[in-house]
This record gives structure tokens, C-alpha cells and sequence, in this order.
């Protein structure tokens, strides 16, 4: 581990696999592979030198998807000996597995642990010098992306952040050709900062909307204004950058980490559904203001105090609205109903938002006609 990260600090990205094998190999491994999630959480894709030969795998019905899914290790007896499904995660968000095969059929406990503090700082490797090249981009896409999906998962936030007082996860689809939605989340010392944000349209003009209001809404926090002034910043920008009423919906708010109060602003936005003692209360009684863009009255800051263990759904409108052609609406009735099942489930919370999301796409029958968006917070108390 050690030569693994003094290597890593000159190494060019693309051989970041074939030395995470070559450290692997120094802990006994008589082979080794790292798979990458894509970018809607449907398959898991072979990198490196080590993928030749090698599938995707399946997320759902495999047993690397399974270390996926559960965010675990997993230890299979072979013919040949072990092998071990480690998750890929960076911090806190999950990004892949990695297959270690093993000659041993019983390895021993310091053996498994070395290869499992690998395995995380492979996960860390690959983001970190994922900024410096594409080939981890490229391997994770199944399809070719549009500019306006390229735009928007450029500034997206990492798809989950877990700690002992509050965890968010969040989710972007379709993956290849997002145009108008977005999410966005930071953690501070003493408050999470949340939005959600569904521009109109859904083309490259929807998704620079999105990015203005993005940025507006980051600026404003950053800068130090409160709710109604970052809502009245990212109005203006809007109605000065488009002049022909182009418009976004968001919901955007902070959760303070001490007292669970969660106070947020709804930009003609849907109502966030409360989850309490794992069942979903309901839709959270909201005043709305208007969309940004449209030069819309100081809005209202809505405010709810949650308990330890409650969590707070934000989704845009497309998710409800999804659908076959001429079919029934998902609907706020059945999202929640969905949403229920996966906490029974006891799943990673980001498990439980591609779990919704996937449940979207199978009701639309994968054909999507507008952009959908999930953003999951949970607040844990003290």
C-alpha cells in the first residue's frame, strides 16, 4: 500500500489499474480487475490492462453487482481458490468494484484487510487522477453523451456523501441526455446546503439555465446571503441572461446540523416528501414562490424540523410525470409507495435512490420524456 501511493503521485492515469494489480499481485493475488460504474448504475465496465476478455456486469443479478449494491466486500469459494468482490469507494460514494482472485482457498484475515484498504485507495486513485484524463469517463459510458448531459454532469457534486450527523445521495437521468435538471449539495461545519434544480426545455438552451442557476446558487452561498437573497440573485441572472422568459424551477434550502431544522425555498418546485420513523409521511406542506426568471415577489422560506432518523425526498417533476406513451403518470402516490419499500429494504441510501429512479425508468418502459432527478437527504441527529 505503501509503494502504491508513493507510486501514485507521478503515475499517468491510465495505469493506474495495471499498479493497483501490481500491488494486489504483492498481497497474493493471482489476479485482478477493476470495474467502473456507469453512469445510470445499470452495469459495472472492466478497466485496465487486466479487462481484456472481461464483460460488463450486470448491477442487478451479479455478484459484483451485489458488492455494488451493498457497498460490502464479498468472499466466493472457487475451484481454483477465492475470490473477492471489494467495493470502490471514494469517501463515501461508491464508483465501482474490483475482482481479486486468490490462490488460497482460505486467506487469512490480515490478507483480506490489506487488499480491502487497496481496494479504497484504488477507488480514491481513480478520482483523484480522474480529473486528469478521460479514460475513466470513456470506459463509463455505455453510449455516446449530448453537450447538454456533458454540461450538466460537469458540475455535479460527488452521487453520495455520508457522515454521523446528515447523508445525501443523489441521482441524474437519462444519463446520455440530461438537458435541463440538476442537483447540488455542500457540507459546512454547522449546516447541508441543498437544490434541486428543473430548467424549461430540454435542449442545450435548458441546460445553460441550469447552469446559471447552479452557479448563481453556489455564488450566493459562498458570498454569505441567506435564502430569499440567493432566490432574488439566480432570478435576475436569468431574466438578464434570457430575455425571452426562459425559466427554471428549484428547490433549494439548508438543514442545520444541531436542531434538524430544515428550511428551504420552493421555486415553483414539487413538494419534497418527509419520511419519518421509515415510513413516508406525506408530501411536506410548501408555499411557493415563482419560477426564477420571472421576476417573482420575495418568496416565502418554508421550514420543518426533523428528527433524528427522518429524511427529506427532493424530485423533480419529472418523476411523477413519468410514463409510456399515453400510459399512467408514476405519480406522487406511487413514488412513495416505492420509496417505503426501499427503506424496509435497509439499503445504502444511494442504493435506495437508483432504486426509485430505476423504478421510474421500468414504469416509462426506459423511454423517458423528461430529464428525472432524485436527491435524498437523511438527517441523523447528534
Amino acid at each position: 500500500m505503501a509503494w502504491l501511493l508513493q507510486t501514485s503521485h507521478d503515475l499517468p492515469p491510465a495505469d493506474v489499474a495495471g499498479a493497483v494489480s501490481e500491488a494486489m499481485a504483492e498481497m497474493g493475488a493471482t489476479a485482478s480487475c477493476l470495474y467502473l460504474a456507469d453512469y445510470d448504475q445499470r452495469a459495472l465496465h472492466p478497466f485496465g490492462p487486466n479487462a481484456v476478455g472481461r464483460e460488463p456486469l450486470d448491477v442487478d443479478g451479479t455478484t459484483g453487482g451485489h458488492a455494488f449494491v451493498r457497498e460490502t466486500g464479498l468472499v466466493v469459494d472457487t475451484d481454483d481458490g477465492t475470490r473477492m468482490w471489494l467495493p470502490l469507494i471514494d469517501g463515501t460514494a461508491r464508483i465501482g468494484v474490483v475482482l481479486v482472485e486468490l490462490a488460497d482457498p482460505l486467506p487469512e484475515d490480515s490478507v483480506v484487510s490489506g487488499l480491502e484498504r487497496l481496494a479504497s485507495l484504488a477507488a480514491e486513485l481513480v478520482v483523484s487522477k480522474g480529473h486528469y484524463t478521460d479514460a475513466f469517463e470513456v470506459v463509463r459510458r455505455r453510449e455516446p453523451m449530448t453537450l447538454q448531459a456533458e454540461l450538466q454532469r460537469s458540475i455535479l457534486p460527488p452521487v453520495a456523501l455520508i457522515t454521523a450527523q446528515v447523508a445525501v445521495a443523489g441521482i441524474l437521468l437519462p444519463a446520455y441526455e440530461v438537458a435541463g435538471d440538476s442537483f447540488d449539495y455542500a457540507l459546512n461545519a454547522d449546516h447541508l446546503e441543498v437544490a434541486i434544480i428543473d430548467s424549461v426545455g430540454h435542449d442545450l438552451h435548458s441546460s445553460l439555465i441550469s447552469h446559471v442557476v447552479h452557479g448563481s446558487l453556489r455564488n450566493s452561498r459562498r458570498n454569505g446571503a441567506d435564502l430569499v437573497g440567493a432566490y432574488a440573485e439566480a432570478d435576475e441572472a436569468l431574466a438578464r441572461v434570457f430575455t425571452d422568459l426562459r425559466f427554471a424551477t428549484s428547490a433549494f434550502g439548508q438543514l442545520e446540523l444541531a436542531s434538524g431544522r430544515f428550511r428551504w425555498v420552493s421555486a415553483g418546485h414539487p413538494r419534497p416528501l418527509l419520511v419519518r420513523g421509515l415510513k413516508v409521511v406525506g408530501e411536506i406542506e410548501t408555499v411557493p414562490a415563482m419560477p426564477l426568471g420571472l421576476r417573482g415577489a420575495p418568496p416565502v422560506v418554508n421550514e420543518v424540523v426533523l428528527e433524528p432518523g427522518d429524511s427529506v425526498l427532493l424530485f423533480t417533476d419529472g418523476v411523477t410525470e413519468g410514463r409510456t406513451t399515453g400510459g399512467e403518470r408514476f405519480g406522487v402516490d406511487r413514488l412513495a409507495d416505492m420509496l417505503g419499500r426501499v427503506l424496509l429494504a435497509d439499503l445504502p441510501l444511494a442504493e435506495m435512490v437508483r432504486r426509485v429512479a430505476t423504478a421510474v425508468l421500468e414504469h416509462s418502459d426506459h423511454q423517458l420524456e423528461d430529464d428525472t432527478t432524485l436527491l435524498l437527504v437523511r438527517y441523523a441527529g447528534h
